[in-house]
């Protein structure tokens, strides 16, 4: 507590919503401004609390600065709280009680430079109440109309503007306009990533040359691998199937392949760094019994020492304890003659499918019906029954909607296996790797058994080659 004659201590706190990247141009002028305030009130400026692109409505937030407040405000380390506007300080009736509680019977101020309020007065208490819940009733306005603007977006195939840096690379701050420069760099890099450069090579290529992400940093191979496998530069929505306002930058048909050489290369990723060199790392998996069913672990290389000292390349299944181990110069050629059979039969896609399989109205007619159901479902939300059949509603059009992530699935793994149709072993030997490594997950499942047989040789009765589901 304060002592007679000493100066009470004020605590600052700031926060704003949104905020761009490193910018504190709007909490630093909210703390200009207080500290205008404590000093024409004759108040010693202790600690500033800021929350920087934090919100105060929403209940999962988290405000480390609001958190540090109280806690100084329990342990009587602060007399006051200067806030520019009621509304930085406390957004929900909650956030309130729980400061009210912690300041009762300490006598702490709330200024502002609209008024102040002494927390331990019943009255200003109760002005606090009021005032808090007509910024909570302003925040759900704004929350909903936010979210009848967002749905009235999707319908028009448009969706909210900005990302980090306030706008997705290729694109202007309208999310629409093309940016032609940037959308070179974009077909550029596809282009890479389907001839088997990785992106790391092609990220460190480009920031040399100048290019720069939206935020101004220089690109990193998990920048290019995010940005290339998003649906909006074929022109798609986040679904991957409505079409958007905007025009893509990719031909769809190109999109998918470099996905599924993105989606080829990444297999290999979580156990072993030599899989971007190996054909079946982190694609084949180890078929030993294990308990009533198999193993299943990846199958990863792992090279070792022959009888005659002489270096060997193979596939070692990964679970501990478990010795399945298979030649990778053997394996590699035989899955290889078997994927070139695969795309050469007669069940093989064609080699020309639409780039729309029919299912894009129907998805967008379900998202639409959803966004309907769920603003029917906060509607009748006292009403029981009614409630049951709109969430009934809803379990249906989301399984649907699964369905239809399924079959676009399909239908991308079968324009990539119609893409090849026809090929030769030899044609396919000279596929970059992970144009090959995709071919070879869009066309079979490869399953690796234990050795038969003691002794040297690869038997083909050891490896399970099935057509991929």
């Amino acid at each position: 507590m304060t002592l007679p004659g000493e100066q009470q201590r004020a605590g600052i706190y700031t926060r704003m919503s949104i905020a761009a990247v490193g910018d504190t141009t709007k909490v630093d002028d909210q703390e200009l401004i207080s500290r205008e305030l404590a000093e024409r009130r004759g108040l010693k400026v202790g600690p500033v609390y800021c929350d920087n692109n934090k919100s105060a409505w929403r209940k999962d937030r988290k405000r480390p600065g609001w958190d540090k407040m109280l806690a100084d405000v329990e342990a009587g380390q602060i007399d006051a709280i200067i806030v520019y506007h009621g509304d930085r300080l406390i957004r929900q009736p909650w956030d309130l009680e729980r400061l009210l509680a912690l300041a009762e019977s300490r006598g702490i101020r709330l200024l502002s430079p609209s008024g102040t309020r002494n927390l331990d007065s019943a009255d200003d208490r109760f002005i606090l109440r009021i005032e808090a819940a007509q910024a909570c009733r302003e925040s759900d306005n704004t929350s909903r109309r936010r979210k009848a603007q967002y749905e009235r977006w999707r319908r028009e195939g448009k969706v909210r503007p900005g990302g980090r840096g306030g706008r997705p690379y290729g694109f202007a701050t309208d999310g629409i306009t093309q940016v032609p420069a940037e959308c070179e760099y974009i077909r550029e890099m596809a282009q890479r990533i389907l001839e088997g450069e990785s992106a790391g090579a092609i990220a460190r290529d480009v920031s040399a040359r100048g290019a720069r992400t939206p935020t101004g940093a220089e690109f990193a191979h998990g920048t290019i691998r995010k940005m290339l496998a998003r649906p909006r530069l074929a022109g798609l929505m986040p679904d991957g199937e409505s079409r958007a306002a905007w025009e893509p930058v990719l031909d769809r048909e190109t999109w998918e392949r470099v996905r599924l050489a993105l989606d080829a290369k990444a297999a290999g990723f979580s156990h072993a760094t030599n899989a971007r060199r190996w054909l079946l790392s982190g694609i084949a998996t180890c078929g030993a019994p294990l308990g009533e069913g198999e193993c299943g672990s990846p199958m990863r290389l792992n090279p070792s020492k022959g009888k005659n000292g002489r270096h060997v390349n193979g596939y070692q299944c990964t679970r501990r304890g478990c010795s399945t181990y298979r030649s990778a110069e053997h394996l590699d050629a035989y899955v290889s003659v078997r994927v070139v059979a695969r795309l050469n039969a007669e069940g093989n896609p064609a080699a020309e499918l639409p780039a729309d399989p029919g299912h894009a109205a129907e998805w967008a007619r379900l998202q639409q019906e959803r966004g309907e159901a769920e603003a029917m479902a906060q509607e009748y939300e006292g009403s029981a029954g009614r409630l049951r059949l709109i969430l009934r509603r809803l379990d249906s059009i989301d399984k649907r909607i699964a369905e239809l992530r399924g079959l676009a699935d399909t239908s991308r793994r079968d324009r990539l296996l119609g893409q090849y149709r026809g090929i030769t072993l030899a044609e396919f030997r000279g596929l970059p790797l992970d144009v090959r490594r995709a071919l070879v997950t869009a066309a079979v499942t490869v399953t690796v058994l234990p050795a038969s047989k003691r002794g040297p040789g690869f038997r083909t009765e050891d490896v399970r080659v099935e057509a991929a589901a």
